[in-house]
């Protein structure tokens, strides 16, 4: 006995020319399709699953055109028959998932068919958006297939809609919607954020109209849901961000001074040095004695001082380019993140970059400084030689 299955049904929609005025007419395509047809003519049982009659006296052999009666099959056994995507979306259980099996007459589409009609493709986004809603919403009555919210009034959605209702960026705008809620971070607050905007949305109009009306509206519903959820995040992370802030701002001050203390004895050793070059230098008699060593010994010994003071503040001024470079990333990387709060943390990076600005500007004063001494004292012991100072040297 020939085993039927909903697979034979399609390819027997497929050749059929469904006509309500005049009736449906059957391309016999196969040897098996009837084959197909005998045994569901014959044997009660398959006709009872596939709801399929030919006329009596019309031959089956291959190529033959037969009047058909083609009923509603089965939905259990078999799967689903319906005309148009309104009666898909109109068969029990189809709002809340998709069926496993079905024909659709008007489109000519059997599930698992490729290319995908965009409306079909419509339909499916909306179940994702449905889960979503279906975990947010207060009470779900799959019974009544309507979604109750409860915030500062109840709101009850039932699930209806229709092929009109999928028209627009459905995909797109669905697409945007999961994307927040596949981020398990904050799922809770996402769901209540979700009620608030959608019991704002629809509270005004008739129940029926409300979940083709989110359907229509799918991308200022997530336009609000992504809203809500950034004032939030930002609500949330503030006290974080401004203890990171001055923490990283105590940080850097602590390294900018660094820069000055590091030096600061050699800073403090500049007076004395000066005291002790001036009092040291001492005119040289004609005859170059030990007057001529020991202002050269001065001169060389501030050379030695200035360069390696130089030394010490070049390598602070290098420390101060990576602090500034470091408190920049640190800024672009706060506005990259928080941008709705990021100014408000802009005078904290003001007065760091200009802390940086002026021990640089310190930095240049002491070089200036030494530079200066050196040359000075240069000039003093060069003066202090006797008119024939070369022959000194």
């Amino acid at each position: 006995m020939i085993d039927v299955t909903f697979a034979d049904l399609v390819e027997i929609y497929r050749a059929t020319r469904f006509d309500d005025e005049n009736g449906d007419v059957l391309t016999i395509k196969s040897d098996h399709m009837g084959a197909v047809l005998t045994a569901i003519m014959e044997i009660d049982t398959h006709y009872n699953d596939a709801q399929i009659s030919v006329e009596d006296g019309y031959d089956l052999a291959v190529g033959a055109e037969v009047p058909v009666t083609i009923g509603r099959p089965n939905v259990a056994k078999m799967g689903l028959l319906v005309s148009t995507l309104d009666d898909l979306f109109k068969a029990p259980g189809a709002v809340l998932a998709e069926p496993q099996r079905y024909y659709i007459k008007k489109e000519h589409y059997a599930s698992g068919d490729n290319p995908v009609p965009p409306k079909l493709l419509a339909y499916r986004a909306v179940l994702d958006v449905l889960k979503i809603l279906r975990d947010s919403a207060s009470l779900v009555d799959e019974t009544m297939r309507q979604l109750i919210f409860i915030g500062k009034e109840k709101v009850v959605v039932p699930i209806q809609f229709g092929s009109m209702d999928l028209r627009g960026d459905v995909v797109g705008q669905a697409v945007r919607l999961t994307k927040l809620f596949e981020d398990e971070l904050h799922l809770d607050e996402k769901r209540t954020i979700l009620q608030t905007t959608l019991i704002e949305m629809v509270r005004s109009l008739r129940d029926k109209d409300r979940f083709g009306f989110l359907i229509r509206n799918l991308d200022r519903l997530a336009n609000e849901v992504e809203k809500g959820y950034r004032l939030f995040t930002s609500s949330f992370s503030y006290s974080k961000i401004r203890n990171e802030v001055e923490t990283a701002r105590l940080d850097f001050v602590g390294k900018i001074h660094k820069t000055i203390v590091d030096i600061q004895g050699q800073l403090l050793g500049i007076p004395v040095a000066t005291i002790v070059v001036v009092s040291q230098l001492k005119k040289v008699p004609a005859s170059c004695g030990l007057e001529f060593w020991t202002n050269l010994g001065v001169l060389i010994g501030a050379i030695v001082f200035a360069v390696m003071l130089g030394i010490a503040g070049l390598n602070q001024w290098k420390t101060l380019n990576v602090i500034a470079k470091e408190v920049k990333r640190q800024s672009t990387r706060l506005s990259d993140d928080f941008a709705l709060i990021a100014d408000q943390f802009s005078d904290v990076f003001d007065d760091l970059h200009a802390r940086i600005k002026w021990h640089r500007a310190a930095l240049l004063v002491v070089g200036g400084v030494l530079s200066l001494g050196v040359i000075i004292t240069a000039v003093a012991v060069w003066r202090l030689l006797p008119a024939n100072g070369w022959q000194c040297l």
